[in-house]
């Protein structure tokens, strides 16, 4: 029903356009912490020589140098070298733009920005650029990423979602922590476990689970934490957590991206995504299907950008529980695969995992990792992006590539020896 292209093409396929990537993900949390980073620098392996990154921060020239050596990257890069979370990307490009629009003059082609996440921010940004959006309003943006509203569109369209209340949040009533023990009380009598969820929290914010004897805690971490609204649910026993990706290109074409497999830490927190591995007809069908009818919904209130849908697969049922109206993480992941592919062979199986090592330079980090490291020759190899935090707190992330599930297995085991453990 819907054709597939890769992703950078449903971006742009005009050789005279220029796709300016802003990967910056600061716009998505007006609260951060530490959870929080940037992440502007996933953007430099997806980007093609004739592309433009913008990064808040200073290059890593030892690891665009790495690229570069291995047909991968753009050597258009303007750096803000600026490291406060106090503004975003797309702020900092209103504020002087001149950085981004002294080369878009040079290679004198029609910009489209592409941001991490659509926001009012980002549509100015691309104005003082002059360059064409890719991605939505604002308001479509913040819509269809709230989650309770999410809930609520699946309901109109008759797609099955998880039983589970909405629980406004009034710190300064007394009675208000009594009433959310209530509520969870009432769900714990008939499952073991709760999960609560802010609306709009991302990446392990404002995500709780609770068996009922810590609920005084929790409503404390909420309530500093500032969520005004939260969804309380029974926590279901998941087999798997499959995310679905789709894009609505700007002249309105709808594709599928594929499915990934959701890698969650303590079945909430998601820490890694694989693809390759086999999904049962019944399930894939099912979850394309789902998937088609929201994705038209959002095509026909005017939403462009990527779309991923994260599910559940449990003994109770299918339930798409999130939709992230934006680019995705693991979007960059593919999008750094078709450039390896294009360049090299198909990979049939990859495996993205968030990464923790020894503090440490890119080049150490890259004898580290030794005889797996990619090399634009092996079938099966590991390949680091996000570095920027190595030489700060050691994280970073890698694509294990390969041919089949065993592979990966091995380089997982290969990791862990030289000290390399999932974050």
């Amino acid at each position: 029903m819907y054709g597939y292209q890769p992703l950078r093409k449903c971006i742009s396929n005009n050789d005279d356009e220029l796709i300016v990537y802003g990967a910056d993900s600061f716009s998505q949390f007006p609260r951060r912490d530490a959870s929080v980073h940037s992440k502007c620098d996933r953007a430099l392996p997806i980007a093609r020589h004739d592309d433009l990154v913008v990064l808040r921060g200073k290059l890593d020239r030892d690891y665009h140098k790495w690229l570069r050596s291995h047909g991968l990257g753009s050597d258009n890069i303007a750096e803000y070298n600026i490291h406060s979370p106090e503004m975003t990307l797309s702020e900092l490009i209103i504020n002087d733009p001149e950085p981004v629009n002294k080369i878009i003059r040079r290679l004198g082609k029609l910009p489209i920005y592409v941001p991490w996440f659509s926001g009012c921010m980002e549509a100015e940004a691309a104005k003082a650029l002059g360059a064409d959006l890719f991605g939505a309003t604002e308001l479509a943006t913040l819509t269809y990423n709230d989650k309770s509203a999410f809930k609520t569109l699946c309901r109109k369209l008759d797609i099955s979602v998880v039983e589970g209340s909405l629980f406004d949040m009034y710190p300064e009533d007394t009675n208000n922590c009594v009433e959310m023990e209530n509520v969870i009380e009432g769900y714990l009598s008939t499952c073991e476990t709760v999960i609560i969820r802010g609306t709009i929290g991302e990446a392990g914010m404002s995500l709780y689970k609770t068996k009922g004897n810590d609920i005084s805690d929790i409503y404390h971490e909420i309530a500093i934490s500032g969520e005004k609204t939260v969804i309380i649910e029974p926590f279901l026993n998941v087999s798997s957590s499959p995310n679905d990706q789709w894009v609505i290109s700007r002249n309105g074409t709808v594709h599928s991206l594929g499915m990934r497999d959701q890698i969650c830490e303590r079945g909430m927190i998601h820490i890694g995504t694989l693809k390759g591995a086999k999904t049962s007809p019944d399930i894939s069908n099912y979850i394309t299907k789902t998937s088609a009818e929201i994705v038209n919904n959002m095509f026909e209130s005017g939403y462009r950008g990527v779309v991923g849908i994260d599910y559940i697969v449990s003994n109770d049922g299918i339930f798409p529980v999130e939709n992230n109206a934006r680019f995705n993480g693991s979007s960059y992941v593919g999008m750094i695969v078709d450039n390896i592919e294009e360049l090299t062979f198909p990979i049939p199986y990859w495996k993205f995992m968030k990464m923790k090592t020894a503090v440490c330079s890119f080049p150490e980090l890259i004898e580290r990792i030794g005889p797996i490291l990619y090399d634009g020759k092996k079938s099966n190899s590991v390949f680091p992006f996000c570095c920027d935090s190595l030489p700060v707190s050691g994280d970073f992330a890698v694509i294990m590539l390969a041919q089949n599930m065993d592979e990966i297995f091995k380089m997982e085991e290969n990791l862990k020896e030289i000290g390399v453990k999932w974050f």
